[in-house]
């Protein structure tokens, strides 16, 4: 079966665009490194966690995560579906010349404000996206270009751009971050602090310490929580082990500290998220379930998002 699942380049301006439309399924905790997620929900009610702030978001609600902010979400009832777009921040550049990295914390629409023109030319941009990545052609590469700058344009224009970190086009610096962050995903579990990182990568603290702000966005021990509660999430998920067992395994010290981080990002319990999930309702981590290229409520909405034009 075909799936809604498309991929372009742009590459004369080192842009790669991804998108796809889903079933929302389990909470599956993550982030990405380089990558904006803007996410429409085209049909049912999803709950949405950026950062330490959870949404409920409806019908023809979208929601933008920048690069390095944690992120879930789950359906708060059957056959919610999303339409997902990814572009990566160096696409910024030609708004933004030194290369920062920014948040857009008002690109969240709700009841009050869901089809405000800022929105609903945000809807219509994705849209045009979509349409050209889907249908390719001759002319793809310049109307997903065109579009996604006039996307950007709006972002920068009318949703309060928050400055967060640089990029950097240092291949040293982003070569030994891999290093490091590739070590923490080794070595989560154990007891790990600033100063292993700067052992095994032969630095002082104070270098790895700024490294880790200027190009993750995070401090390392918020980095090392997210990685050990995003495997506790899959534990919690995939297994039926004793919730005590999942924390002390992930690094956490006790149940408690787990138990703290899951009420700050999902706002519930492990064992109250447990509880609730449904078996029928489980993807493992990286597994989605696209929609059909075919499916009329996908059809329906980026007909709907087209006809709103500028």
């Amino acid at each position: 079966m075909d799936q809604t699942n498309y991929e372009l380049d742009l590459p004369r301006e080192n842009i790669h665009l991804r998108c796809f439309a889903h079933n929302i399924m389990n909470y599956r905790y993550h982030w990405h490194t380089d990558e904006y997620e803007l996410s429409i929900v085209l049909q049912g009610n999803q709950q949405y966690c950026r950062g330490t702030d959870t949404h409920t978001l409806l019908e023809d609600d979208l929601i933008l995560t920048a690069p390095g902010n944690g992120h879930a979400s789950t359906r708060q009832q059957p056959d919610t579906r999303a339409l997902v777009l990814h572009f990566p921040a160096n696409a910024l550049k030609f708004l933004n010349k030194k290369g920062y990295i920014y948040q857009f914390p008002s690109c969240l629409s709700n009841e009050g404000n869901r089809y405000e023109p800022r929105f609903c030319q945000l809807r219509f941009y994705a849209a045009q996206i979509w349409n050209a990545v889907e249908q390719g052609g001759a002319y793809a590469q310049l109307s997903a270009k065109a579009n996604l700058e006039l996307l950007l344009i709006s972002l920068f224009t009318r949703f309060d751009p928050q400055q967060l970190n640089l990029i950097s086009e240092d291949d040293k610096r982003r070569s030994t971050m891999r290093l490091l962050l590739t070590y923490v995903e080794e070595h989560y579990a154990e007891k790990l602090a600033l100063e292993d990182l700067a052992d095994y990568a032969q630095y002082n603290r104070t270098y790895i310490s700024t490294l880790f702000k200027q190009m993750v966005g995070i401090n390392f021990h918020e980095y090392l929580t997210r990685v050990r509660f995003q495997h506790a999430l899959n534990d919690l998920t995939y297994t039926k082990d004793n919730l005590t067992d999942i924390a002390l395994r992930n690094g956490f010290p006790d149940l408690k500290t787990l138990t703290a981080r899951f009420r700050s990002t999902l706002l519930r319990t492990p064992a109250e998220y447990r509880a609730a999930l449904k078996p029928g309702d489980v993807l493992y981590e990286n597994q989605r379930q696209f929609l059909d290229p075919a499916d009329s409520v996908l059809r329906q909405k980026l007909k709907e998002y087209t006809k709103i034009g500028l």
